[in-house]
């Protein structure tokens, strides 16, 4: 959990200005690496079980007792763990959260941001000073198997959180049987649509290392024989044609304005009259929450440093659909993907 400041430090902080904010800035990278650190050692999985004492959990883990004991009260402090008579257990976030939640996939998250800390973070500065990455961000992601698989599960884990909302938004007419999902490997929106919608056949289009994750995905639901996995680069590809959906999910933030529009054009040339795209990602503007809004931001720069990418406004994704030659464009606010919004657009 972030740091909280009671009544007096809040106004020392916010208020009065009398402490700097980046004291608090700071315990946050030191919180972030806290539970990184507990996840490696396991320790949240083992007193998940049972409470354990400190001699306990210093014997089960092979830890060393004074490392695990500063260890265990920086947890306690940030709200991770609880210590009742001598015994440590998580606190009930840790476990809905890092435990019980399968769809929230905390252990990819950690690997890949570990990653990421290691080895683009040092890079940041230069970035900004120049506008030139030192390696293409996706071959990077996709040089490991390992890194690859924990980037295509931290996709999934937005998906599953989310994906029923925006399924039930998408509303497929019933003739509708032909789905195309651009970039989508981990195969999650995919595989939800077509288990709600028994009509629909659908391709996933996206690179080799993307497509190993939705492999697995479309073996759990069943669904070999109602989905193909097309490996392609999505500029190159040859879509096809005859398409009444199209999903750009998380697509276009990896691009400016002009290249969103090929795309967009791409999909319109794919879709059938009357079919139409739909596209998912973070939205700039003004969010309820100011959480939110500084989430948006900060994962705005994440884009940028990372793959020259940037979080688009309503008003530029319309004008980007507008100008792709579609109509009766809409969104939908998404309450389990806060920050996120879906829009659709048809084809006339």
């Amino acid at each position: 959990m972030p740091v909280k400041p009671n009544a007096v430090e809040r106004m020392a902080f916010y208020t009065l200005n009398a402490v700097p904010g980046t004291v608090l800035d700071l315990a946050g990278l030191f919180a972030y690496q806290a539970i990184s650190t507990a996840n490696e050692l396991g320790l949240f999985e083992a007193v998940a079980k049972r409470p354990y004492s400190l001699q306990e959990l210093t014997n089960h883990l092979q830890l060393q007792e004074r490392g695990l004991l500063t260890l265990l009260e920086a947890l306690e402090a940030l709200g991770y763990v609880t210590v009742e008579n001598g015994h440590y257990k998580n606190s009930k976030m840790t476990q809905k959260w890092l435990i019980e939640d399968k769809n929230y996939d905390a252990e990819a998250m950690f690997h890949f941001w570990n990653a990421a800390s290691r080895e683009l973070s040092p890079h940041t500065a230069a970035v900004i000073r120049s506008g030139e990455r030192p390696f293409d961000f996706y071959k990077w992601v996709e040089k490991e198997p390992a890194l690859s698989e924990s980037f295509q599960r931290m996709l999934m884990m937005n998906a599953k959180m989310g994906g029923a909302d925006v399924v039930k938004r998408l509303n497929l007419a019933e003739g509708m049987t032909r789905l195309l999902d651009v970039g989508g490997g981990h195969g999650t929106y995919t595989a939800l649509l077509c288990q709600k919608y028994p009509q629909l056949h659908g391709t996933i289009l996206d690179s080799f290392a993307g497509l190993e994750t939705g492999r697995q995905t479309i073996e759990e639901y069943s669904l070999q024989k109602r989905v193909t996995l097309q490996q392609g680069d999505m500029f190159e590809a040859a879509w096809g044609e005859g398409f009444d959906i199209i999903l750009l999910f998380n697509v276009l933030h990896q691009f400016d304005m002009d290249t969103g529009i090929r795309l967009l054009q791409k999909a319109y040339r794919s879709l059938n009259p009357g079919g139409q795209v739909a596209v998912l990602d973070q939205v700039a503007g003004k969010a309820a929450g100011s959480a939110t809004n500084t989430l948006i931001r900060l994962v705005a720069l994440q884009y940028y440093l990372f793959a020259d990418g940037r979080v688009f406004s309503r008003p530029d994704l319309t004008d980007m659909a507008d100008k792709a030659g579609f109509t009766s464009i809409q969104f939908y606010n998404l309450s389990k993907l806060p920050g996120n919004s879906l829009m659709t657009a048809v084809r006339s």
